[in-house]
């Protein structure tokens, strides 16, 4: 009589499979990082409006009391966003977040110097970056932020020129107010703006 031969199972090898899926979810969070570092963001294809009224008043702040304001606006701007993030005014504009290299948060600070356009538009102008250790160029970064963040209509973000676009004149208050710069000198703490209030027939 034929000994039937049996088969002997071999033990999985759990460490094996648990590398192999370590090896998986690196490559994936890689290629995920990879496309939002890389790709541009959207670019903006709203029509140019400006305000073409005189002001009602112009007002002059302090560094601490647009800080103030801004603060205000971001957190109710980004309570239901996932990604928060901060800027405020210092010797230069600081936009303060995080973003994700292989799923571990890495914090950074961007460094603007804002230009007042002739039609009252806000330009910052990346200068530096603050990212720890690491070495990433700014373009790159400003990528991730782009296809990543929360940002109001009447921000425009380029990557390419390192630039963010304050379009003041697409921004409404609640009330329907509206604000242009005329002057913005952190060194010496003088921020100037003109205020539009609506009129009946808007």
């Amino acid at each position: 009589m034929e000994t039937k031969k049996r088969t002997v199972k071999k033990p999985l090898n759990w460490w094996k499979w648990l590398f192999i899926a370590l090896v998986a979810i690196l490559l994936g969070s890689g290629a995920y990082l990879g496309v939002k570092l890389t790709t541009p963001p959207p670019a903006d294809t709203s029509s140019e409006q400006l305000i073409k009224r005189d002001p009602t008043f112009a007002i002059n702040l302090k560094k601490s009391q647009v800080n103030a304001v801004i603060s205000y606006y971001l957190n109710h701007y980004l309570k239901d966003s996932k990604i928060k993030y901060e800027f405020d005014l210092d010797d230069q504009a600081i936009l303060k977040g995080k973003f994700k290299l292989l799923g571990y948060p890495v914090p950074f600070s961007i460094y603007f110097d804002p230009y007042v356009k002739e039609n009252g538009d806000v330009q910052l102008k990346a200068r530096r970056m603050a990212i720890g250790s690491l070495s990433v160029p700014i373009k790159t970064v400003m990528n991730y932020i782009g296809n990543s963040y929360k940002f109001p209509k009447w921000v425009v973000l380029d990557s390419k020129q390192k630039t963010i676009l304050l379009k003041l004149n697409q921004f409404k208050m609640k009330n329907g107010m509206q604000i242009k710069a005329t002057r913005i000198d952190l060194p010496n703490d003088k921020i100037d703006l003109n205020v539009y209030i609506p009129q009946f027939n808007e």
